[in-house]
């Protein structure tokens, strides 16, 4: 992998953008691995982007926006498929697992934490652990708390900080380094 890689990529592990990525999409992005095969490609959900849910008031998921946790009821899970919709909530049997609902089939339930994504991230086969090995994205262990963090606009230092040395350090690089 690359310097920074902790764990290879595989479902319930995070990625987070190295400071160098500048795509719109991924710039100092954390993303939740769903489903990652050498076949098949890779899935993800952005964690760290909640949107204007106003928007969506008049979509499928209009019953599930008030009962998701603050900060934002929705959040921007990636570019693929902008106009879907992906619902992970806390794992009643196991609460440091999350998993994906149907939640068409339900409703929602307040006392579950969950989150709702627009969209999400895929990758070809091959093409993430292609960027993870240019060193496009540090791959670290997840935590049930990332999912459902109420500071999203701190996740991403959040993350690398947590990982110590020379990963840590990265969280500290300014978004723009012309203010360094």
């Amino acid at each position: 992998m690359n310097d920074y890689a902790i764990v290879t990529p595989g479902p319930g592990c995070l990625l987070v953008a190295h400071p160098a990525i500048d795509d719109s999409n991924f710039a100092r992005s954390v993303v939740l691995l769903l489903a990652h095969d050498d076949s098949e490609g890779t899935m993800g959900l952005v964690i760290n982007r909640p949107v204007d849910a106003d928007e969506l008031e008049s979509t499928v998921i209009a019953p599930w926006l008030d009962s998701a946790p603050p900060p934002g009821t929705v959040f921007s899970g990636g570019p693929v498929q902008p106009d879907g919709f992906v619902c992970l909530v806390e794992d009643e049997s196991e609460p440091a697992l999350v998993r994906s609902i149907d939640f068409m089939a339900q409703g929602p339930d307040p006392l579950r934490r969950h989150r709702m994504f627009r969209g999400y991230a895929g990758w070809a086969p091959g093409q993430l652990v292609d960027e993870a090995e240019t060193g496009g994205w540090i791959i670290v262990p997840a935590r049930t708390d990332d999912v459902f963090t109420t500071q999203p606009a701190t996740l991403w230092s959040r993350v690398l900080e947590r990982q110590g040395g020379a990963i840590a350090a990265l969280a500290r690089i300014p978004a723009d380094p012309s203010l360094n």
